[in-house]
């Protein structure tokens, strides 16, 4: 599957690109802008030794883009040898995904977007009595669907991406991307995974 495929939001996996040579990218002054700097960078917790570096810096650099797929790629990476056997996570390996990691990946996504990117973003909106735990709601909300309704994607044979990626431009919540247009149960695992009961994600 290739990248085009995978940077689609939210569905029944999250899905890798079948190598790291992506479609054509979004101009370099769409996908790069000045991150929030916090004053105290986040830790870097692991609860299997996974490399969260990467992540930081992608954020740190403004490169949202490239953030993004990183955290695609780590969740695949987290969910175990059968996900990245496959390329993608079944809604059903969502439970298990180690919570320390997904707390660092969602600290990182926090801190350097000023609060404004994460999945705990997300689940808040969701959550919100305006939406009141709508998925087609929310889509909208975070804007991941245009003005006909239909959900948003990359446009390979444009050399675009309907997605936005600047920190200013983009709604609150707008990332990062999860796959839904084969379904919505893996957003809805991704949800309800408990590290989102943290008080720090309240």
């Amino acid at each position: 599957m290739t990248t085009a495929a995978a940077l689609v939001t939210l569905g029944l996996a999250f899905t890798a690109p079948a190598s790291r040579l992506a479609p054509p990218r979004v101009s370099s002054a769409r996908m790069m802008c000045a991150a929030v700097m916090p004053e105290t960078p986040p830790a870097l917790e692991s609860d299997c030794g996974f490399d969260h570096v990467p992540l930081s810096i992608a954020l740190q650099s403004g490169d949202f883009l490239e953030a993004d797929q990183i955290t695609r790629d780590a969740l695949i990476k987290l969910a175990g040898d059968s996900a990245v056997s496959r390329g993608y996570v079944y809604f059903a390996e969502v439970p298990n995904l180690p919570e320390a990691d997904l707390a660092t990946i969602e600290r990182l996504w926090l801190a350097y977007s000023g609060g404004k990117f994460g999945y705990s973003v997300q689940v808040k909106a969701l959550q919100s009595k305006k939406v009141n735990n709508n998925l087609e709601k929310l889509f909208d909300k975070i804007g991941w669907r245009n003005e006909k309704g239909q959900l948003l994607r990359w446009l390979p044979e444009k050399a675009n991406n309907e997605f936005i990626y600047e920190l200013d431009a983009a709604p609150e919540g707008h990332l990062p991307l999860t796959n839904t247009l084969r379904g919505q149960q893996l957003i809805t695992a991704l949800f309800k995974h408990p590290v989102w009961a943290r008080d720090e994600f309240q």
